[in-house]
């Protein structure tokens, strides 16, 4: 677990805790790590949890499933994400997403409703709880622009309004998306033959060049 201090120090949870107390936190929230091999589930619809994860290598996939196995991917999550934190502080609420390990991850779990029972915090505590309500504030955020992705009409508009949006997030009009083309279907609730023939005619009326996952805005 050592190597990867650095990486869990980073991220949106623990962010701006000193390394020096950083070791002991984790220890105190009950820390476990897990590694979980390509294609396997991490959780699924309806377990109760209550731990938080942190990615630290590889990715993870939360996704929702209907009755016949169909998936939405609503997020994608790299290295030093976080995933699990709004069920981990509630109690008895069963999960209504599933989260999947398409290629593989290694994760580190952590009980953090044990800083909501204390009566007494450590400043490193307390950072991770101001931490912590950031961190449900940006995922309200980003729902909020999924939201807008799929109330647009056509799958041009999807993936204008998706790509546009990455952009602006790269700061660049040549951009890396993390979704293979089944998965960036998925995202947006689209047919994956569908959207891949409307990327075709968006390339062809001058508006993107892509390859792979790899694209450009013109």
């Amino acid at each position: 677990m050592e190597k990867y201090l650095q990486i869990v120090g980073a991220s949106p949870l623990l962010r701006g805790i000193a390394q020096t107390e950083l070791k002991a936190l984790l220890q105190s929230l009950g820390v476990q790590m897990k590694v979980y091999p390509k294609n396997s589930f991490i959780w699924q619809v309806g377990e109760q949890v209550h731990l938080a994860g942190v990615v630290v290598a590889g990715s993870v996939h939360i996704l929702r499933e209907d009755y016949w196995g169909r998936q939405n991917i609503l997020a994608q999550l790299g290295c030093g994400n976080v995933f699990g934190e709004v069920y981990a502080c509630l109690q008895q609420v069963p999960l209504t997403v599933s989260v999947a390990a398409p290629n593989g991850a290694t994760v580190l779990f952590l009980d953090v409703r044990r800083l909501l029972v204390s009566n007494s915090r450590s400043a490193a505590e307390n950072r991770l709880l101001h931490n912590l309500l950031m961190l449900m504030a940006e995922r309200n955020l980003l729902l909020t622009q999924k939201m807008e992705y799929l109330t647009k009409r056509t799958t041009r508009e999807k993936l204008l309004a998706y790509l546009s949006e990455q952009a602006r997030l790269q700061q660049s009009n040549r951009f890396t998306i993390p979704f293979n083309r089944q998965q960036l279907a998925d995202f947006l609730a689209v047919d994956r033959s569908a959207m891949s023939s409307e990327l075709g005619k968006m390339q062809a009326d001058g508006l993107i060049v892509y390859k792979k996952n790899n694209f450009e805005l013109l």
